[in-house]
């Protein structure tokens, strides 16, 4: 295990916590429960990854820890506080602690250009002027390779690229709290191991406050996690489950977690 594995695993402060939590729909049906009794601490600097089928929950799951999508039953606390008891000023803080990358196109808005959509956390919650936020852009734009598309409209984009510039949006705050919706769905593998890097990359440099970065990534299968997370978690039948650690997920001989090892080289 890596230094940064290792501190992870020793830390005993939680980021997030859910409590006998009942997953929602985040669109859809909001009264259909697709995950039921959520048991789930989240410490800062974990990395996890969440495995499961198409259509399990799992974006879902992300949604809810992230404080997007309101259990329907259970306790969810986020950086200490109860979301239940929460006031809105409480909420206005922790969002910007936490960033999102949502899967495929990265929900960016079509009618604003590639640096606008990655401007735009940045005029909302920093009282920053017009240089400085052209001078995190472009930070931002070079850190995820995305300098030569800055003025593209997203259609013009493929959705991988559209996902990088999700990713750079998510990182115009400080975040200590990262979560990925199945960020390698249909990528090639290059793109994979661009991500890969990427995230290894971020979490060896990356500190708010002295604490590492925690990440939070949902995948179909656990091709190439591995190597970079430190907890591994499956949604099954309805159910949350934790798996442990990269060695403990390694050695399994378990059918159902095998199964999201099947595509591991």
């Amino acid at each position: 295990m890596n230094d940064i594995a290792a501190q992870a695993v020793k830390s005993d402060a939680v980021a997030i916590e859910l409590a006998g939590v009942a997953v929602t729909h985040y669109e859809g049906a909001p009264n259909e429960v697709l995950i039921r009794d959520v048991n789930w601490r989240i410490g800062f600097g974990d990395f996890w990854v969440v495995g499961g089928r198409r259509s399990c929950g799992k974006s879902s799951l992300l949604l809810t820890a992230a404080g997007m999508n309101r259990p329907a039953d259970g306790t969810l606390r986020i950086l200490g506080q109860d979301l239940a008891s929460a006031r809105e000023k409480d909420q206005m803080a922790w969002r910007r602690r936490i960033g999102f990358v949502f899967e495929l196109s990265g929900r960016l808005f079509s009618h604003l250009t590639v640096a606008q959509n990655i401007a735009l956390p940045l005029q909302y919650h920093h009282a920053m002027d017009e240089a400085e936020v052209a001078a995190k852009v472009d930070e931002l734009l070079a850190l995820t390779e995305l300098h030569s598309f800055a003025q593209y409209m997203p259609s013009r984009l493929s959705l991988e690229a559209q996902q990088r510039v999700g990713l750079a949006r998510a990182l115009t705050v400080p975040v200590e709290v990262l979560f990925l919706d199945s960020p390698l769905t249909t990528l090639a593998w290059r793109e994979t191991l661009w991500w890969l890097d990427f995230l290894r990359r971020l979490r060896e440099t990356h500190r708010v406050n002295g604490k590492l970065l925690t990440v939070v990534a949902s995948a179909d299968d656990f091709r190439g996690w591995l190597d970079v997370a430190t907890h591994f978690a499956i949604v099954e039948g309805g159910r949350f489950r934790a798996l442990g650690g990269q060695e403990q997920v390694a050695a399994t001989v378990e059918p159902a977690v095998r199964e999201f090892l099947a595509n591991e080289s």
